[in-house]
């Protein structure tokens, strides 16, 4: 059985993803419509983020679009972290500022557009 096909098997077992079967130096693309139909979007609708793990031995990747929430960006980055019995919070480092998952603003208006690199830290 393929590595992917192991890990499609996993994700739809359990929700989450066996990302230790996954090279940790290589980036890991979330598999959102933006990535998948990049065609159907116009370049400056798009947002790519670089999220870090808790640990920091991934990097995920999230393309999404400058109208969608911090909920959505929750969503895609939920079945790669790495302690899934803790909270999390995304947080960038510059300006270091946390982002719950309610904000109501959209990526756009939180200055995370066109690109941003954010990490995933867990809540004490």
């Amino acid at each position: 059985m393929s590595v992917r096909a192991e890990l499609e098997k996993k994700f739809k077992e359990t929700g989450k993803i066996d990302t230790s079967k996954l090279n940790s130096s290589e980036p890991i693309e979330a598999p959102t419509e933006v990535s998948i139909n990049p065609d159907k979007y116009k370049d400056d609708e798009i947002v790519t983020l670089r999220i870090r793990t808790e640990t920091g031995k991934r990097t995920i990747i999230v393309k999404l679009l400058r109208t969608d929430k911090m909920d959505t960006l929750y969503d895609f980055v939920t079945p790669y972290i790495e302690f899934d019995d803790k909270p999390f919070v995304i947080r960038s480092k510059f300006p270091n500022k946390a982002y719950e998952i309610n904000e109501e603003k959209n990526l756009e208006e939180l200055g995370l557009a066109p690109n941003c690199a954010l990490v995933l830290q867990t809540k004490m």
